[in-house]
């Protein structure tokens, strides 16, 4: 089948490689493999413990500039009280671990809109920026009111949000308000946490209390609010097929759905620390689908309510409980940025 490399349109994701999320002692080399496959872009956090050292490692062995997309995260705790002392001192941080002068993108998250205090500190980010800490800012999970807001007082670069085949609160106004203020979207969650896979293929409903880790609980109640298990089951059947058809897998499908309709400007996609090499190759080269089955995979309904991680941020609902929100308290004060 005819297939094309969308190797531009694809961030890899290094949150698997954190430490902890997993029980196996992760290194540099599934960055190697996924630059030496064309990828050269990566996403992180400066609340992904040990990520951004292996991003700056791996790029200084690879020899290679790779663009690293990080983000800045203040706990929860925090927020009412934050200052430039705090910002500066995560930012340079994340500079110290990825061996750079200047971060080319930062990606700003804020937990709580009750507490005002975001747009100070994004007045700090906008301050690094100046000082060529920052090369450019972008925000993470904000919905159009909120970004709207942020926009009015500040250069925004790009917005990572969640969106897939089963996640379309990006088509209710959000996209287009991007696409007409130049704001370039990257998506996450392409893949549901693990659940757009023919393991998951006529299995039984799990229970929460079955499931192996907080990703995939937090993507079990997404497909419970998108669609259901049932029709979950219906979807997945379409794409295995089609999967079959191309010689590709569940998730290279999905994936090629959502770009190729224009849904974002890039999708995340988590780097594993186990079959990152086989999983590389098969992203370094999608499927060109057909569009009529474009058509038939955009047709299907979400049922999620409101805007981008709307229904996440809802403390009254499942998918708050599943957050961690202060997480940077571990590790702050590290020794001075050299730069």
């Amino acid at each position: 089948m005819n297939k094309k490399s969308e190797v531009s349109n694809i961030i890899r994701g290094c949150w698997q490689l954190a430490c902890g999320h997993s029980q196996q002692k992760t290194d540099i080399q599934p960055i190697i493999n996924a630059i030496d496959c064309g990828f050269d872009t990566f996403d992180c956090a400066d609340i992904y413990l040990g990520v951004e050292e292996l991003i700056g490692q791996a790029a200084k062995a690879a020899g290679k500039k790779v663009y690293v997309h990080t983000k800045f995260v203040p706990d929860l705790d925090v927020l009412q009280h934050i200052d430039q002392k705090y910002i500066e001192n995560i930012i340079d941080r994340s500079r110290r671990r990825l061996e750079v002068e200047c971060i080319d993108l930062v990606q700003f998250h804020w937990w709580d809109w009750n507490v005002k205090n975001y747009l100070p500190a994004m007045k700090i980010l906008s301050h690094l920026k100046d000082l060529g800490k920052i090369a450019k800012i972008g925000l993470t999970n904000v919905n159009k009111v909120y970004l709207e807001e942020f926009t009015t007082h500040f250069e925004v670069a790009s917005l990572q949000v969640q969106g897939s085949l089963f996640d379309k609160r990006l088509e209710r106004g959000l996209k287009e308000f991007c696409r007409n203020m130049n704001i370039k979207i990257y998506a996450y969650g392409s893949l549901l946490g693990g659940f757009l896979h023919k393991n998951w293929l006529n299995r039984p409903e799990p229970s929460l209390e079955q499931l192996q880790n907080r990703s995939l609980v937090k993507y079990k109640l997404l497909i419970d609010s998108a669609c259901g298990w049932k029709e979950f089951q219906r979807r997945l059947l379409i794409l295995n097929k089609l999967a079959e058809k191309y010689h590709s897998d569940i998730g290279c499908i999905a994936i090629a759905a959502f770009l190729q309709a224009g849904c974002a400007d890039a999708v995340i996609v988590g780097l594993s620390p186990r079959n990152y090499a086989a999983q590389n190759q098969s992203l370094a080269l999608l499927p060109q689908l057909e569009a009529h089955e474009l058509q038939e995979l955009h047709a299907w309904a979400c049922n999620l309510a409101g805007d981008p991680y709307d229904e996440e941020r809802d403390i009254t609902k499942a998918h708050a409980k599943v957050m961690k929100y202060n997480l940077n308290a571990r590790k702050i004060n590290e020794k001075k940025s050299p730069f």
